[in-house]
């Protein structure tokens, strides 16, 4: 279950050398307003990435990099909006915004930027206050799993990682609601993911899946598969998920993929016909690839 954006407002900020996009989302989870990092450049550099927490468009993409590559005029932008100077503020015009605000109301763009410091600022406090407790005090499924979220979605997961590592030293002796725990073992197999610990991910996954079995996690389990360059894995995980909700075309492209690298042409042809008229070149290059194997053999 991925989060929905609402209006997609795009608000830079710079964070230890990087510079972040962030974007306001409701998330399915817990229907809260929260701020994600869809897009970031890496310490140092000025290539805009997207990250896979929000929603982003190419077009939307294209505007990041464009303000990335702009950095006089984004200073411009953060040195007016630390300044405070409410009259500047109130009579900004677009073209003082950085590209990423697309052409927005100047007004309304600032008062978002405001609100998204103002949540930013507040939810850091919460997990600054989170770190100074001891693990067996402050560790409750519901609550850590939303310090967990907040740090995942601030592209924050090695920290995230740290406080996992004291607060779960057990997977298997998480207790709570059903629903909170595989809730908060599907956040921790994400966080472990994103600092590359392929391994760690899956077990966490698989221990969420074994308490609520949903068709998102088996999905969550082949991206992990792959990203670990394990496509035999993947395309199992990928069949659990298929047997609770048919793949949409982009899962389906993928697992097509698949089976065509593992050469199962005949498993692969029905993934094709659904991936086809969402991803009709890449549908071609596949089967242009089963040809060639066929005539190979």
């Amino acid at each position: 279950m991925t989060p929905g954006n609402i209006d997609n407002v795009i608000l830079p900020s710079w964070r230890q050398g990087r510079l972040l996009f962030f974007t306001s989302v409701v998330d399915n989870y817990t229907t809260r307003l929260d701020y994600r990092v869809a897009a970031a450049t890496l310490p140092g550099d000025t290539n805009v990435l997207r990250t896979h927490k929000a929603g982003i468009t190419p077009e939307e993409l294209a505007l990041c990099q464009e303000t990335a590559d702009n950095g006089v005029e984004l200073q411009r932008f953060f040195e007016q909006v630390s300044q405070g100077n409410l009259d500047d503020l109130t009579e900004m015009t677009p073209q003082n915004l950085p590209p990423c605000a697309n052409g927005a109301n100047a007004l309304i763009y600032i008062c978002s930027y405001f609100n998204f410091l103002r949540k930013y600022s507040v939810d850091q406090t919460l997990i600054k206050l989170y770190e100074a407790r001891k693990p067996e005090e402050r560790f409750e499924p519901e609550s850590s799993f939303s310090i967990y979220k907040i740090l995942s979605a601030h592209l924050q997961p090695e920290r995230a990682a740290a406080l996992i590592d004291a607060d779960i030293p057990d997977l298997q002796k998480v207790r709570g609601a059903t629903n909170s725990v595989a809730n908060l073992l599907r956040e921790v197999a994400v966080i472990r993911h994103d600092t590359g610990d392929t391994e760690a991910a899956i077990q966490a996954m698989r221990r969420a899946v074994s308490i609520h079995n949903t068709e998102d996690k088996w999905r969550r389990l082949a991206d992990f598969a792959i990203a670990g360059k394990q496509p035999k894995r993947a395309i199992e995980f990928y069949q659990k998920a298929e047997r609770i909700t048919p793949l949409a075309p982009p899962q389906a492209l993928r697992m097509a993929g698949l089976l065509v690298e593992t050469n199962r042409p005949e498993e692969a042809a029905p993934f094709l016909e659904r991936a086809e008229a969402n991803f009709a070149k890449q549908v071609e290059n596949l089967r242009a690839k089963l040809k060639e194997q066929t005539e190979a053999e």
